[in-house]
C-alpha cells in the first residue's frame, strides 16, 4: 500500500468534517495537503471517495463510505499498535466521540463524562446529540467512535452491549384523574390526545406499541422535544408515553407531571453502547462504556425507569 498513515488520517477527517477547508483547520494543515491525500487515495484504491458540491461541501460516495469505514478502524489499530510498542498504553489522553439519542443524553452522559473526567483528565469527550438514524450515520462514516442509545431500530451491522431495559410509562398532569392509578392502560387514555416525540424510530416505536394492543390513539400531538413533551403533558394538553424518566418530576414550565408504569410494557427497549461491527475499539471507548456500566448500578440509574 503505497499511502501512508497521515495521508489516511487527512481522507478520514475530510470525510468526517464534510470539508477540505474544514478538515484543514481541523489538523492545523494546509488545504492542498488535504486535496493530495484524497486524490492519492483515490488514485490508489481506484475509487472516487467523495463528489464535491458547492451547496453541501464533501459528499461521500456509498464506495467511499465503506473505504472511510475500514480505513478508521485501520487507524484505530495503527494506534493501539504504537501504544503496546511505546509502552503508553496506561496513560488515556485524547479525544473521545460520542453520539448519543437526544432523549438519553442528558439524563445520562453527563454523569458519565464526569466520572471519566475524574479518572482520566487529560481525555476530551465530545457528545453530539440526534435521532436514531442521524447518529447511526455518524457511527458509520466515523463521526463519532461510539453510541448511548436504544437498541430499537439499531442497524445490524452495528455490535451492542445491553445497559438496562427501559420499559415505556405514561407521562400525565397531576391533576389527571388517571394520576390515582397504579398503572395504566392504553385502553385508558384511547381517547385522549397522544403528546408525541416526532422523532423517526420514536414515532415508529409509539405505532408499533398502539398496534400490538390493538388500539388507535384518538388524537396525535407532534412535539419536537423530550422536555416539549414533558411540558405539553404537565400543563394538560395530552399524555405521552416515554421510557426515560429525569431525575425530577418538575418541567421547564415549572409544572410537575406524574409518571405511572403502562400496562403494555413488554417488550421494551434497551439501552445500549453500539460500536462498528468488527471493528477495534479503542480504550477510550472502553473506559467510557466500563463508566455506562458502573453509572447503571447506582439507585440514580434506576431513578430513570419507572
Amino acid at each position: 500500500m503505497n499511502i501512508t498513515l497521515r495521508q489516511l488520517q487527512y481522507v478520514v477527517a475530510a470525510s468526517q468534517e464534510r470539508s477540505i477547508l474544514g478538515a484543514a483547520k481541523a489538523l492545523n494543515i494546509s488545504t492542498s495537503s488535504i486535496l493530495m491525500s484524497i486524490d492519492k487515495f483515490e488514485q490508489e484504491f481506484g475509487i472516487q471517495v467523495f463528489v464535491r458540491q458547492r451547496s453541501k461541501g464533501l459528499v461521500t460516495t456509498i464506495a467511499g463510505e465503506r473505504a472511510i469505514a475500514r480505513t478508521i478502524r485501520l487507524l484505530d489499530q495503527a494506534d493501539a499498535y504504537e501504544r503496546d510498542i511505546s509502552g503508553t498504553d496506561q496513560d488515556l489522553s485524547g479525544e473521545l466521540r460520542v453520539g448519543s439519542f437526544t432523549s438519553i443524553s442528558p439524563n445520562i452522559a453527563p454523569q458519565v463524562i464526569r466520572k471519566m473526567n475524574e479518572a482520566y483528565p487529560e481525555v476530551i469527550v465530545h457528545l453530539s446529540e440526534g435521532d436514531i438514524i442521524s447518529i447511526q450515520r455518524s457511527l458509520r462514516d466515523g463521526v463519532v467512535d461510539i453510541l448511548l442509545t436504544y437498541d430499537a431500530g439499531l442497524w445490524e451491522e452495528f455490535e451492542f452491549e445491553v445497559l438496562a431495559n427501559a420499559p415505556p410509562h405514561v407521562v400525565l398532569a397531576t391533576k389527571d384523574p388517571l394520576a390515582k392509578k397504579k398503572r395504566i392502560s392504553l385502553h385508558d387514555i384511547k381517547d385522549r390526545t397522544l403528546l408525541l416525540l416526532n422523532l423517526p424510530q420514536s414515532r415508529t416505536y409509539m405505532a408499533s406499541i398502539f398496534e400490538r394492543a390493538g388500539v388507535t390513539p384518538a388524537r396525535i400531538q407532534r412535539l419536537e422535544s423530550f422536555e416539549m413533551v414533558r411540558s405539553s403533558a404537565a400543563a394538560g394538553l395530552g399524555v405521552s408515553i416515554l421510557n426515560i424518566r429525569p431525575m425530577t418530576d418538575n418541567t421547564y414550565s415549572g409544572l410537575p407531571v406524574v409518571c405511572r408504569p403502562l400496562v403494555e410494557a413488554d417488550p421494551s427497549p434497551s439501552i445500549v453502547l453500539a460500536t462498528r461491527r468488527g471493528g477495534r475499539i479503542s480504550r477510550r471507548s472502553r473506559a467510557f462504556a466500563e463508566h455506562c456500566r458502573s453509572f447503571f448500578t447506582t439507585d440514580q440509574a434506576k431513578r430513570l425507569f419507572v
